[in-house]
């Protein structure tokens, strides 16, 4: 136990005063000193330090502080409390010294400072109070035969003053700071007088074994009434109390435990807001004011928080607005200071963080400035969200970090609070670790508190109290604990929701759980805010900003169906007037808290960008297999028959078109006749990587032995089915595509890949890791990462690889769009070539023609004068669209250019297929049905006819990129990679050979004579005539 429990060494020590030859310099040791050690070696020593259990994580923390005691050898520790906790041996006393680790007793120790052997003694270092000889025990009466007699005197004690200080107060960062000693005086008070205390709480629920206090607050005592008060000053409980309080007394308050510390004056007690008595507040304030002391100019630092000292905002701006530079957000206008400053606090220019705004481009500090006054109900709009829908790699996260860090700092208003509490960053689980990456890339470790959700519910709960600013957590995991999170102190002022598209229907899971939130500031992330129709655009709308476009049902009658009805090629005048208004209005209010810049911007900071959709010949074995799958009798059983069978059927045909092996995989007993029979015709000992038969997939092997051969080039592969990264993968192996070398290191077989693979089955702790090691390995080590788009198609930077393929299309263009955008990026060093693969002729160019549909629909919202774009397309089919999705074209080399009807020709452009025809533009054709495509039970093509105005508006977006007729020419072709391929197919395409040597009337008369002499002729054999694999056609867009 402590030495200054000792009482034999306390006499000991006043004896040998009383006697003389005390020196007080600290170099030498009294005769105290000796009397202590003479057995332990002759050296002692007190030292304030750090204690902890044994810990191996990476970052180490302190269980505690403590006293250590050195006497000779040996050496005890002491927690605050006096407690002995370990003990030991020291081998070299005399060499401690500040900052020295030690290991004593099973504790890890590290001294801090040397304190002295009366603080020790007196407890000062326990924080137990003042005077050696407070504590000391008195020394016995001396013999009457050594001392003379001494009469008794009469002593009149002297009153202390009323006004006399009772005890010193504790200041931060002090540890040795004087405690009163005599606290009888205020250890309890009259029933009948006020009283104000200092306690510490709990929750009264507390069931485990040794209880733990959970903060410091105050007691209010007026009257009958306690009131419990934070140290921010909410009020917190009230009760009715007519005993007297004492010090140590516990009280319930509720549902909170609480117990007395220490008697504290009114004018130390925090000012109160949001409830209390406003009275006793001005009381309080007017006798701080009247009192002169030191002690009530200072404020009030709780006990139990030694190094906590008051945060003093500063009155004016965080950063100046007048540096060269600075970046200063718009100022409240009259109209929002009468609304949002009641109080009338002074107004502050709000600056960005000069540490952030050096590395924000022009069109971020735009958004960044666009966000703020959304968020800050600045904008016309009645609300408080908006939608960033920038394109992929235009720096969202740096905007949205930004916005995040100026929230939490600075206040338009001198208030003592900043706009912003806490932020919940909702994303997919697959972008967690992204975004802290992200805040620590541009704030630092230290800066800002952030939270990752990523584990259980009951470590999430942390967030609640805890100091963390920032919360980032996943959808899905978001919906356990959101109930829980309407009870953060301070609360959620800001709710991020990356990916916002998800939020596009108004009754999904999603979105309804944000309604246990009273949140008002919310921003939507989202490259593809609007895929389908305008109730997507009416959801997230109403997420950001409650009721401003009122309910669906209102919203839907007064723009969307006028709108779409205006867009129809058959609407009359009153419609086209009504829809072009509507779609006006509808603008001029998105325009008020939407904002899309696309990737044009970043043409002066990032290298070009070539994008190609590739059209492809199918092989024989996929035409034959084609055609046993869409025989009529089955295609009315499917069309006219329950969903499940179209969507299979869907499915069957969609991997049919990347490779006939992936029916193979799936082939079972309960498989439909004709799927068995299209399955039968793969020969049997045909492998699983056999590219050969596959039109796209041997396409993908040639793109990757000329990249592997001629460049340095790295390459993503990306797929929505991981059966076809099975196939690509194993293809890579025997490639030596996946193997770099085998080593011996030890007695092990080292096998290092030169691939990576990322997909639903891969665990979310080594997805960054995959994605930092591709970014900084050279080809040699990592040539091909395979990647799924479910898994991993948003938010990853792969910057790492200039050429990206994507073997197969989604329904859903945005996942296609966020795959495709994850090399064109900032980081990003080289040209960046993305091939988007398409069997011509099949289900991949109906899913393809449905993206351009509904990608034009979103495009025009975000236009002026263009809010309508095409008319909507849901992902429902009629028997009629079942049909036309189940055909299949095999005598064109690009069904989707026939259907533009393009007036391209050879001398502006690459010829299609069909550009001697003479197209009508005049609209009178209003069928739907186009002549050209095969007839599901014959796959026999009829002759071309006009495609309908309607389907031609639809995919009018496409005008924007160039059309290449790889079967005519290859110069127009600027990536080296396809002009190689398709020269080098060139010289089989027999067909094609002489028509390029010659004028445009000489092919015109040689193909009336062909459409004469062999009209009974095949086209299907024309077709099926090139060699599989050929590119047939691309439509090519470049960044510059």
């Amino acid at each position: 136990m402590p030495a200054f429990a000792n009482p034999a060494a306390g006499f000991a020590s006043k004896k040998r005063k009383s006697e003389g030859g005390h020196d007080e310099q600290p170099s030498k040791r009294n005769a105290n000193d000796g009397a202590w050690s003479g057995s332990v070696g002759g050296h002692r020593s007190y030292w304030m330090c750090q204690y902890r259990a044994p810990q191996y994580r990476k970052h180490k923390t302190w269980d505690g502080d403590g006293v250590l005691e050195v006497l000779g050898t040996r050496a005890i520790l002491y927690d605050m409390d006096s407690k002995k906790l370990s003990e030991g041996t020291v081998k070299e006393p005399k060499t401690l010294a500040d900052g020295v680790p030690l290991t004593l007793g099973g504790k890890e120790l590290e001294l801090e400072c040397a304190i002295p052997v009366a603080d020790f003694l007196s407890g000062k270092c326990f924080g137990k109070g003042g005077d050696i000889a407070a504590v000391l025990p008195v020394p016995p009466i001396a013999s009457s035969a050594s001392k003379g007699y001494v009469p008794l005197k009469l002593s009149v004690s002297t009153p202390t003053p009323a006004s006399a200080k009772k005890y010193i107060d504790l200041e931060p960062v002090n540890m040795l700071s004087k405690f009163n000693t005599p606290r009888a005086s205020s250890s309890s008070v009259p029933a009948t007088s006020d009283s104000y205390w200092s306690v510490t709480w709990r929750k009264a629920e507390q069931t485990k074994k040794n209880k733990t206090w959970e903060g410091d607050a105050f007691i209010s005592h007026v009257g009958t009434t306690v009131s419990l008060i934070s140290d921010k000053g909410k009020v917190l409980g009230t009760r009715t109390w007519k005993d007297q309080l004492t010090s140590g007394h516990i009280l319930h308050i509720s549902g909170k435990e609480v117990q007395l510390s220490a008697l504290v004056k009114k004018s130390e007690m925090p000012s109160l807001f949001g409830g209390g008595n406003s009275q006793d507040a001005d009381d309080a304030a007017t006798e701080s004011q009247a009192n002169t002391s030191a002690s009530a100019a200072k404020a009030f630092v709780a006990p139990a928080s030694f190094y906590s000292s008051r945060s003093i905002r500063p009155t004016g701006p965080l950063h100046d607005p007048t540096a060269e530079g600075a970046i200063v957000m718009k100022a409240p206008s009259q109209d929002h200071q009468a609304v949002h400053n009641k109080k009338e606090h002074a107004v502050v220019p709000v600056v960005i963080d000069p540490y952030l705004a050096r590395h924000l481009r022009p069109h971020q500090v735009e958004g960044v400035k666009f966000m703020y006054e959304c968020v800050m109900g600045m904008r016309p709009h009645e609300g408080f969200g908006c939608i960033l829908a920038d394109d992929m790699g235009m720096g969202k996260t740096l905007q949205t970090i930004t916005l995040v860090w100026t929230l939490i700092k600075q206040n338009p208003y001198s208030s003592t609070t900043p706009a912003v509490g806490k932020v919940l960053v909702v994303c997919p689980v697959t972008l967690i670790n992204n975004w802290r990456k992200e805040f620590q890339k541009w704030l630092g470790r230290d800066r800002i508190g952030v939270f990752v959700g990523d584990k259980d519910k009951a470590n999430i709960k942390q967030f609640i109290n805890s100091r963390a600013n920032v919360l980032i957590i996943g959808y899905e995991k978001l919906r356990s604990v959101i109930a829980d999170l309407a009870y953060c102190t301070p609360p959620i002022g800001l709710i991020i929701c990356d990916e916002g598209h998800r939020l596009k229907s108004a009754n999904n899971k999603s979105n309804k759980m944000f309604e246990a939130l009273r949140t008002k500031r919310r921003v939507i992330l989202s490259g593809t805010p609007i895929q389908n129709d305008l109730g997507e655009f009416h959801a997230m709308a109403d997420f950001c900003n409650p009721g401003l476009l009122d309910d669906y049902s209102t919203f839907k009658r007064i723009y969307e169906t006028p709108i779409l009805k205006s867009r129809a090629p058959e609407c009359s005048k009153k419609e086209l007037e009504e829809g072009e208004a509507r779609s006006q209005r509808l603008f001029t209010i998105a325009k008020s808290f939407v904002i899309r810049r696309d990737a044009s911007i970043l043409t002066n900071y990032l290298p070009p960008k070539y994008e190609y959709t590739v059209f492809v010949t199918p092989t024989e074995l996929q035409l034959r297999m084609f055609k046993k799958l869409v025989v009529e009798r089955h295609i009315n059983r499917v069309t006219h028959g329950h969903t499940a069978n179209a969507l299979a059927m869907i499915r069957t045909l969609t991997k049919l078109s990347t490779s006939p092996m992936l029916l193979k995989r799936k082939d079972d007993a309960g498989a439909d006749d004709p799927v068995t029979e299209a399955i039968a015709l793969i020969p049997e000992k045909t492998a699983i990587d056999d590219m050969t038969i596959s039109g796209k997939l041997s396409v993908v092997s040639r793109i990757l032995s000329h990249l592997r051969k001629e460049t340095e080039e790295k390459v993503i592969i990306v797929s929505h089915y991981t059966s076809t990264l099975d196939v690509i993968e194993k293809y890579c192996k025997n490639q030596r595509y996946g193997r770099v070398s085998t080593t011996f290191q030890a007695t092990s077989l080292l096998t290092l890949h030169r691939y990576f693979r990322l997909d639903g089955q891969t665990q979310p702790a080594k997805r960054q890791e995959y994605v930092d090691t591709f970014n900084r390995t050279p080809q040699k080590q990592h040539f091909v990462f395979l990647l799924s788009t479910k898994a991993g198609g948003v938010g990853l930077n792969l910057v790492g690889a200039s050429r990206l393929v994507l073997v197969d299309s989604d329904w859903n263009p945005s996942h296609d769009l966020q795959a495709m955008a994850r090399i064109h990026r900032d980081g990003q060093k080289r040209p960046v070539f993305i091939y988007r693969l398409l069997s011509a002729g099949t289900i991949d160019e109906k899913i393809f023609q449905r993206q351009v549909t509904k990608l034009g629909l979103s495009d025009s919202l975000m236009r002026q004068n263009q809010i309508g774009g095409a008319a909507s397309k849901s992902d429902s089919f009629s028997p009629q669209d079942l049909r036309d999705l189940f055909s299949v074209h095999v005598s064109t080399s690009c069904h989707t250019h026939d259907l533009l009807a393009c007036p391209c020709d050879s001398e502006n452009g690459p010829l299609g297929d069909d550009d001697d025809v003479d197209v009508g533009l005049d609209g009178s054709d209003g069928d739907d049905e186009e002549r050209g495509f095969v007839v599901a039970s014959t796959l026999k093509p009829t002759k071309n006819a006009k495609p309908s105005v309607k389907r031609r508006k639809e995919l009018a977006s496409l005008d924007e990129w160039t059309h290449i007729n790889c079967l005519r020419q290859s110069s127009a072709i600027h990536d080296d990679v396809l002009k190689k391929i398709v020269e080098d197919a060139r010289p089989q395409i027999k067909p094609d050979d002489s028509a390029s040597q010659l004028t445009r009337k000489e092919r015109l008369l040689i193909d009336l004579d062909n459409c004469l002499n062999n009209d009974e002729d095949s086209e299907e054999d024309k077709f099926s005539s090139r060699p599989p694999g050929t590119l047939t056609f691309l439509f090519e867009k470049t960044s510059l």
